[in-house]
């Protein structure tokens, strides 16, 4: 096994859809990486204090901010490499051309977004990095423009053997796609116009610490909106990459993409009218109710078909099933977390929902303060769980590092939401000490299945025999 040429390792990585999936997925591990001695448990090492790193609270709120984009655009790009791998955009001799047009803006432009708003939040306030931060911004929004375009759902693409719902001649699942590039592009605009006013009418803030305020301003409640609807557009999107890499067929395709469909404009539309609509979180919830059946359709679908697949013949009994089940913990856990984020996230949520009264009092701060923060993290983390599973089955993972990689992110990731759970619902006062080196266990157990995948897979495209 011989190292591989510059120019050979530089086509691996840049010149392929798995290559560029690998270096977005590096780059947000270096990213988290580079940052875990200024937080948590590792901040009293005093490395900011080394470095003259000013992490002060004046700050805070746009480091934040700027850190969330940095880590969200490499996220968004692995997530566009994925949908141009799997669905089909032109005729053969024109696809690898449409695929160029999208690839090249948004590789550049998460580089530059991290780049620049990294530098900006965390090596002095260079106004320069800021401009090289919204540039990165910018075609990144190009990019999904294109992808937009590219994705239009004309009745051409009822000839796909994967399209199995159509209306009006025109297939479900490739509307699905075309509608959520779109309503993405139009969140992103809606954020991007309110901070387009910074300075003027518009401050930073995190949605967190204004919960309470009344009224919002229109600004606020376009960022909010912002955040809420960026998040559920891109878990729309991985369900309708798990359905179409997985080739859910049948009924369950019949029913899940039309109510996923319905219930991400529902959502989308409804979403968008907090800004001006004080019923809109009513019809949030409506939508809901069409997006989470759909869901948890192709979860069952999937974890079944796992069970199919790996059962040997003449096995019988509970044992086997659940062995059958397991066997595979990249897959499983693919179809697995889209049942858990129920356990995590959305029944935690309707239950605060239900008791909002007890929530909103004024000893109950803190709390609410921290369930909010716990709860779009956890979503957050649980989404980028599932786009690494997807992203480590595409590269053909096998083996040991399959297993690991698998059981590693699967196990940490779970620790850590369940405690962090405990140490989020808790008595105004009371002091939950306790979850903090579990659901800390659970993140470090996480990140080292993720610096092993990411190590492994960079070594192999370093090799000649990758």
């Amino acid at each position: 096994m011989s190292v591989s040429t510059p120019r050979t390792i530089a086509h691996r990585l840049f010149g392929t859809l798995p290559g560029l999936m690998i270096v977005a997925t590096a780059w947000d591990a270096l990213i988290v990486a580079s940052l875990s001695p200024f937080s948590g448990p590792l901040r009293p090492l005093g490395l900011a204090e080394l470095l003259t790193l000013d992490l002060s609270d004046a700050g805070r709120v746009g480091r934040i901010i700027i850190l969330y984009h940095s880590l969200a655009m490499p996220f968004v790009a692995a997530l566009v490499y994925l949908v141009l791998d799997r669905v089909p955009l032109g005729k053969p001799g024109e696809e690898r051309a449409l695929q160029r047009s999208v690839v090249t803006p948004i590789t550049v432009g998460y580089m530059l977004t991290s780049i620049g708003g990294m530098t900006f939040a965390y090596g002095g306030r260079s106004w320069i990095a800021h401009g090289v931060y919204l540039a990165g911004l910018s075609l990144v929004f190009y990019a999904g423009v294109l992808l937009a375009v590219a994705l239009w759902p004309a009745r051409r693409w009822a000839s796909d053997p994967r399209q199995y719902s159509h209306v009006a001649g025109i297939p479900v699942e490739r509307l699905a796609f075309f509608v959520v590039a779109v309503f993405t592009l139009v969140s992103a605009a809606i954020g991007a116009a309110a901070g387009a006013f910074f300075g003027n009418g518009f401050e930073s803030f995190l949605a967190e610490d204004i919960v309470r305020q009344d009224p919002h301003t229109i600004f606020q409640l376009m960022i909010i909106a912002h955040l809420h609807i960026m998040l559920t557009l891109i878990d729309v999107m991985i369900l309708l990459l798990v359905i179409r890499t997985y080739d859910v067929r049948g009924r369950v395709h019949r029913i899940a993409l039309p109510l996923t469909l319905a219930g991400t404009v529902i959502v989308t539309l409804a979403t968008w009218s907090v800004i001006g609509w004080e019923g809109a979180h009513k019809a949030i919830n409506a939508g809901w109710a069409f997006l989470l059946p759909g869901a948890i359709l192709v979860a069952i679908w999937g974890l079944a078909g796992q069970i199919r697949q790996n059962l040997p013949a003449g096995a019988r009994g509970l044992s086997a099933r659940l062995r059958a089940l397991v066997r595979d913990p990249i897959r499983f856990g693919i179809f697995f977390e889209l049942i858990f984020v129920n356990v995590v996230v959305t029944g935690p949520g309707v239950y605060v929902a239900m008791n909002l009264e007890t929530y909103r009092l004024p000893a109950f701060l803190a709390v609410e303060r921290s369930i909010l923060v716990g709860h779009w993290h956890i979503l957050a983390t649980l989404s980028a769980v599932i786009v690494l599973f997807l992203i480590a089955d595409r590269l053909g993972v096998r083996g040991w590092v399959r297993q690991l990689t698998g059981w590693g992110l699967l196990g940490g990731s779970s620790l850590a939401f369940i405690f962090v759970l405990f140490h989020m619902f808790r008595q105004p006062g009371q002091e939950q000490a306790w979850t903090m080196p579990l659901f800390e266990a659970g993140i470090a157990i996480s990140l080292l299945a993720l610096a092993m995948f990411v190590a492994m897979q960079l070594a192999r495209q370093l090799t000649t025999e990758s």
